[in-house]
């Protein structure tokens, strides 16, 4: 298809540019007007308990707890725990994600570090949410071993690794405003050209149907040569 066809094509279907235009226009104004947001994370350490053997807890960790830590964050990330903070009063979308320490020749997870974030329109009310996501977590975390009847010395605690802070995610609205369009004029001009392509095809089959129907019917029997 040339471009003179495709101006063509753009042209019969002008009403299809109008709407696309308009549902643009439309989508455009609350990508460009999108609030500020706010990344607010820390990451735990999640350590074995103190020993004779192993006075600093962080020689001491194992594969097996960051797995157990895995657990919990699996636990804590459904669909039924997201209602429960929001009972508690946990704004925004929140993760909770195992920090993988291996390397590529060793790809496991060596030491227990959970990652917790909290993406939110207001910066205090994000580190609230913070604060509630790690107390839960370390309730569950003391509840998995409650249930198990680990006992006080033996069990696995939770250390601040890094502690939380807040960043502001950067918002273009100019950047926004392209890409909203770009994807727009894209998305318009092929329903354009598949709506042309149909009802092209729908008005070859009609003419063939009608030519077909007009055509003369030969009823009279041939006549056979003689030999």
């Amino acid at each position: 298809m040339y471009l003179s066809d495709m101006a063509g094509v753009l042209e019969r279907r002008w009403y299809l540019i109008l709407a696309g235009a308009l549902i643009t226009a439309a989508a455009a104004n609350p990508a460009v007007h999108t609030q500020d947001r706010y990344l607010a994370s820390e990451v735990l350490m999640i350590q074995p308990p103190v020993s004779e053997y192993a006075p600093n807890p962080v020689t001491g960790l194992y594969p097996s707890i960051a797995v157990t830590a895995a657990a919990v964050a699996n636990r804590l990330n459904t669909a039924d725990s997201q209602e429960m903070f929001k009972g508690k009063g946990v704004t925004g979308t929140y993760k909770f994600e195992p920090r993988n320490t291996g390397t590529r020749q060793e790809p496991r997870y060596v030491i227990g570090s959970m990652s917790i974030t909290n993406i939110s329109t207001d910066e205090q009310a994000g580190l609230r949410s913070l604060a509630i996501l790690r107390t839960t977590y370390e309730q569950e975390l003391k509840q998995m071993q409650d249930e198990y009847n680990v006992k006080k010395g033996l069990r696995i605690t939770v250390a601040l690794l890094v502690p939380p802070s807040s960043t502001l995610l950067t918002h273009s609205p100019l950047r926004s405003l392209i890409g909203v369009g770009l994807l727009g004029a894209v998305g318009t001009c092929a329903v354009a050209f598949w709506t042309d392509a149909i009802l092209g095809r729908r008005r070859k089959r009609a003419k063939t149907a009608a030519a077909t129907a007009n055509s003369p019917n030969w009823t009279d029997q041939l006549v056979r040569s003689a030999p």
